[in-house]
């Protein structure tokens, strides 16, 4: 078990005319994090992982400070709300795994996540009615379940050739449900949708190889995750979805 004590106070001076204002936050929390882990061997090269944990994640300074600022990819100006609270997460996670020789593995695992106040990215309408704000929130909680499945894999079952290849591999399908439940976003939009920030899933790939010697190695990877959503919006502004995009990366090691 982990013990954590923090004390966040954020001062924010605003200038109206003549008159300089003051904003302030502060977040004072004592947490107690929990830990448990259980490894269960199956045989020699098998085993059963189960684990559950509570971890937290706490607003950043600029989230809690109601100052105005741009964002600069967006164009947006973007404001922070002095009353957020830190968000709880309890974690549970199980998994099998196999080795079936040194360098290569396959795994299945499922797992589960309750957020208690998870802090959401907002649209909200401006008083000047041109493009809307951002902001955050505190919803009253949200649900994230889904499977994974991985695997690292060396070639050389196709042809001695290629036994300095080494195919990876990873897929994770995920579900997220947020509850609103909170005066301050019963105007969303669409008050049952996904997390802000959660695609639906996350696949990534790739090829490695390595010299005989060992002494220099390259790899090709490919990354996709899936549309998400990035801000909540407020009657009558849609939801803003960021679409899916393939990565392709290519990185080699040598000496010199």
């Amino acid at each position: 078990a982990r013990i954590e004590r923090s004390d966040i106070k954020v001062n924010t001076f605003q200038r109206q005319g003549a008159q300089e204002i003051l904003t302030p936050s502060r977040l004072e929390n004592t947490d107690v994090l929990p830990a448990l882990g259980i490894t269960y061997f199956l045989n020699e090269n098998q085993q059963v992982r189960v684990s559950a944990s509570q971890t937290l994640s706490r607003p950043e300074y600029r989230e809690l400070s109601p100052v105005n600022f741009f964002d600069i990819l967006g164009g947006q100006r973007l404001f922070g709300n002095p009353d957020l609270e830190r968000a709880l997460i309890q974690n549970y996670d199980a998994r099998w795994e196999w080795y079936p020789r040194p360098g290569e593995s396959i795994s299945l695992g499922a797992f589960y996540k309750r957020f208690r106040n998870p802090i959401e990215r907002i649209l909200v309408q401006n008083a000047d009615g041109f493009s809307p704000d951002i902001t955050f929130a505190n919803a009253n909680g949200a649900d994230n379940y889904g499977v994974e499945i991985e695997l690292r894999k060396r070639l050389d079952w196709l042809s001695e050739g290629l036994r300095r290849i080494t195919l990876f591999t990873n897929t994770t399908v995920m579900q997220s449900e947020i509850d609103v439940g909170n005066e301050g976003l019963s105007s969303l939009t669409n008050p049952s949708r996904p997390m802000a920030g959660q695609s639906e899933y996350v696949v990534n790939a790739g090829l490695s190889y390595g010299s005989d010697d060992g002494s220099w190695s390259a790899t090709g990877l490919y990354n996709v995750a899936g549309p998400r959503l990035v801000e909540a919006g407020i009657s009558p502004l849609p939801d803003t979805y960021e679409q899916a995009r393939h990565l392709v990366d290519f990185s080699m090691q040598f000496p010199v």
